[in-house]
């Protein structure tokens, strides 16, 4: 999927959120970092891989949101059939996302999740709702795992 093809699922999944399943609280089972990136190599940065994508990054090893910011995660369908799924933030993390992609507008941010590259959107305006749409999963199962690991505890 080309990274427009892929900001455009991601809007639309903002979108079918609404009609996702039953929100879900997030547990500790999961680690999810959401760090700045660079496409060029720079000291203290580390490379990291999308497995699906190829594309490659120099991450910030410092996570500025993680799985301690999410408030809830829901499973969704994309547009095209696959699975993903909807975090949102707590306030303070919505905070910091609105903050974070207003200051890292045309560039990648870096998802990473249980300690590999899931995404690598390039910010293209603003995140102000606080929501994140994590996708290239490689099975529904693996998608619901991931929310039933962030389900009640």
């Amino acid at each position: 999927m080309k990274r427009g093809q892929a900001i455009a699922a991601a809007v639309a999944l903002v979108l079918l959120a609404g009609c996702a399943s039953e929100a879900r609280l997030p547990s500790a089972t999961h680690q999810l970092g959401i760090h700045r990136a660079s496409t060029a190599s720079a000291d203290g940065l580390q490379p990291m891989r999308d497995r699906h994508s190829g594309v490659r990054l120099w991450v910030h090893p410092r996570a500025l949101l993680t799985e301690r910011d999410v408030a809830a995660s829901e499973l969704a369908m994309t547009p095209d059939g696959e699975p993903a799924v909807i975090l949102t933030l707590s306030d303070s993390g919505r905070e910091v996302l609105a903050e974070l992609t207003r200051q890292s507008l045309m560039q990648p941010l870096a998802i990473v999740l249980d300690g590999e590259l899931r995404l690598a959107p390039v910010v293209r305006e603003p995140v102000r709702d606080g929501r994140v749409a994590l996708t290239g999963f490689d099975s529904l199962d693996e998608a619901e795992a991931l929310v039933r690991g962030w389900g009640p505890k």
